[in-house]
């Protein structure tokens, strides 16, 4: 198994899937509950026939395929990356740099990814306040805003995108008179706001009753 196999292989335990490799087409299988979902090439990408899947089969393909796709995207870019060059983090790679910040990553065959966004010097020669993850969205949104490339003030945390979600869907349920278009740029924004804070989708915040402080009179 190659890199992209591998990682593909921490994920899809953890998704209760197992993956077996097949040395003569040099593909890894993925197996939901003993049954072949998909097939994992060396470049790592998916080949599969979903017709007959049942909808459970379906949805557990559907995360495979995420983490699949951003596996491309990460291994991908670790393994065209340069060395970091300094002695004190040998084992990273250089896989971007803005600035005085620098994204970068190591492997291990045993563990997987680690991503970290450090201050370096000027000559390159040294790094500091490492932001250390091994979740590569979480390193690249480090790398976007402590590079000054983003302006931290314009993004949202989990708190106030959910403040934003509930004030969204607040208005949906409770104003008749809201233009189509209205409606249209509500529902916009709110899509926005779940492919941003999946967690919204999974357990959407609202007013609740108990949420709204009581008066004792």
């Amino acid at each position: 198994m190659n890199i992209y196999q591998q990682e593909l292989l921490r994920k899809v335990q953890t998704l209760g899937c197992t993956g077996d490799y097949d040395e003569t087409s040099e593909k890894m299988n993925v197996r939901y509950e003993g049954i072949l979902l998909c097939k994992q090439d060396k470049d790592g990408y998916l080949t599969y026939d979903a017709r007959s899947f049942t909808p459970t089969m379906c949805d557990k393909l559907e995360e495979i395929k995420e983490q699949a796709a951003a596996i491309r995207e990460y291994a991908g870019m670790y393994e065209t990356a340069p060395p970091m060059g300094i002695s004190d983090v040998p084992e990273y790679r250089r896989m971007a740099e803005y600035g005085d910040t620098v994204l970068a990553g190591m492997y291990s065959e045993q563990y997987g990814f680690m991503f970290t966004t450090w201050r370096q010097s000027a000559d390159k020669s040294s790094v500091a306040h490492g932001d250390y993850s091994p979740n590569f969205d979480y390193a690249k949104e480090s790398f976007i805003t402590r590079s000054g490339l983003l302006d931290r003030n314009r993004l949202f945390t989990e708190d106030e995108a959910a403040n934003l979600y509930r004030c969204i869907t607040y208005t949906q349920d409770n104003y008749d008179s809201l233009t189509y278009k209205q409606e249209r740029e509500l529902k916009s924004l709110e899509e926005k706001l779940q492919s941003g804070y999946p967690e919204l989708e999974d357990e959407p915040p609202s007013f609740e009753q108990a949420d709204v402080p009581q008066l004792n009179m």
